[in-house]
This record gives structure tokens, sequence and C-alpha cells, in this order.
């Protein structure tokens, strides 16, 4: 799959389906070409989402910033990730993630495992299925002995990963890393020196290991007022341990270190402090009407 030059995020979180496919068309006339979104334990389906998103804009590609692993076994996440593949190829991305206590325990109801090890097992029997056609896997937390019949094409795999061992894990077994609420700081200092060294490890080029860095983003008239929601939406991610860590890493953060909001210049000049980083920055558009989303995107890939 080429390298994304535009990516954007369009959240399934704030509109309805017709909407946000009206959004994706509107992406594509201004240049973006690979569009992600997250899955969210109170809204529409992402996967469905995707397969939405792809259909209504033909010229771009499209991943999941991420599908929870216990939400579904290991095995239907790869026959859903290579029916889209076989009905859009070569344009989905499957970015997957732990999530949290919050949404493994008490919104599904199941006892999780240790990160690590399940995302290993959860990985393999993906990748062993996508890339073979076939798995047969017994370990601590899943099993799987399947076989997948249907067309098969090379998914990307990215995982959501913030600290040394999920990181090398992504390393080791798939494309990239999906990451959120890092500063540059935080990117700098705690993940590049990791993925480098793991590279070196596993004997993988650090360059074609792709960091995507999701940025919440916004140039409109209401700045300010996006500002406060957006320290205040920043601040209730401390109540979830893995985010907390990233959050506190360097004392109290200004979450505007996280994100892309102000002008065109402003905007334009933190993009290219993440790009520098080696990462691949993906604004977010805040909440907002057609105007500002047009404003937002014209912001950061509009002609200079």
């Amino acid at each position: 799959m080429k390298p994304a030059a535009r990516p954007l995020v369009i959240s399934p979180r704030y509109q309805g389906l017709d909407q946000l496919t009206k959004r994706v068309r509107l992406a594509e006339r201004l240049g973006v070409d690979q569009v992600w979104l997250e899955q969210q334990p109170d809204q529409r389906d992402a996967l469905l989402t995707a397969a939405a998103y792809l259909e209504a804009a033909p010229s771009i590609t499209v991943g999941t910033a991420v599908l929870p692993v216990y939400a579904r076994h290991p095995v239907a996440m790869a026959q859903a990730a290579a029916t889209i593949d076989e009905l859009y190829p070569g344009r989905f991305v499957l970015g997957i993630g732990y999530s949290h206590k919050f949404v493994n325990e008490y919104v599904l109801g199941l006892s999780q495992g240790k990160p690590i090890g399940v995302m290993r097992e959860y990985t393999a029997i993906v990748t062993g299925l996508l890339n073979t056609g076939e798995i047969g896997f017994e370990g601590e937390h899943f099993t799987a002995h399947a076989q997948y019949t249907g067309g098969r094409g090379a998914v990307p795999l990215h995982l959501a990963a913030l600290r040394p061992q999920m990181i090398r894990l992504a390393v080791q077994m798939t494309d990239g890393i999906v990451i959120w609420l890092a500063s540059p700081r935080y990117i700098r200092e705690r993940i590049m020196p990791v993925i480098r060294e793991a590279c070196a490890e596993f004997g993988k080029d650090p360059d074609s290991f792709s960091v995507v860095t999701i940025l919440p983003s916004y140039t409109g008239d209401n700045e300010a007022d996006q500002i406060a929601g957006w320290e205040k939406s920043a601040a209730s991610y401390r109540m979830l341990p893995y985010y907390r860590h990233v959050l506190e890493a360097f004392g109290k953060p200004d979450p505007r270190e996280f994100a892309l909001i102000g002008s065109r210049a402003q905007v334009r000049e933190r993009l290219a402090e993440f790009r520098e980083l080696g990462c691949v920055p993906v604004p977010s558009p805040m909440p907002g009407s057609e105007e500002e989303f047009v404003q937002t995107v014209e912001a950061v890939y509009g002609d200079a």
C-alpha cells in the first residue's frame, strides 16, 4: 500500500452515517487520501463504517484506529479484514488494540489477560490466517483452528502502542503503531528510540515502520471554545491508566502539545514538528460545522 500523504480522521461519533459519508466524499475532494476512524464502546461498528467510507470515496484508503481485540475473536477479526480487502482491494488498514479494563471487563463482561501475552497471541492468529489462509493455534488466551478460503490480499496491520513492550511487539509482528495523546517530547524520547532499537533487533527498516499519530485539529472562529473543550476531554483520559502514564510522563501536560489548533501557519508548524520526528501525523477535525471542517482540512493540507 502506498504511504498516505494526506491522512485524516473522520470520527464516527459525531454525526449520522449519511453525514459521515458526506464528510468522507468532501475530504476526498479536498485532497485527503486516507481516512482513519475509531471504535467507541457506545457507537456504530467501526468495521462496517469503514466499509461505508471505502464505498463513498473510491480513491481513499481507510484504517481503523483502533478496534478493541476483546470485542471480536481473532478468527472473526481476520475474516472481516479479509472480506473488506476483497471488496476494496489494497485500500484497508487493520488497526487493533488491547483497549482498557473498563471496556474489556465492564462493557464486555470479560476477564482480561496480561496485555503483551494477549496481543501476541491475537496478532499471531490474525496474521497467520490473513497471510496463509489457515491457522492452528492454542495459547493461554486464544485458541484457533480455522481456515479462510475466500480471497486474501495483503492487509497492513497496526497496533495501538504507547509503552516499550507493546511497541517492540508491534515492530516484531506488524507494520506500524497507532498513538494518541502523545506529545512531541514523548514521541522523541519514549517511542522513537524503542522503535529504532527493535527494528535493529528484528531486522526491519525503521523508515518502513509506520507511526500513526492522531492529533485533534481545529482552525476556525471558535478556537477558544475548542481549546477549552479539548482540555476538558484530554483531562478525562487520565482516568485510563495507559493514557495517564503518557499524560504524566513529564509533569502536567498542556493538551495543545498534542493537537493542531490555531491558524493555518500554527497548525502547519505543529504538523511539521511531528513529521520531523518520523511520524505520520493524522489530523482529527474537532466537532463543528461543515464550514469549520473545510477550514481545518484546508489549513493542514491546502495550498500554501
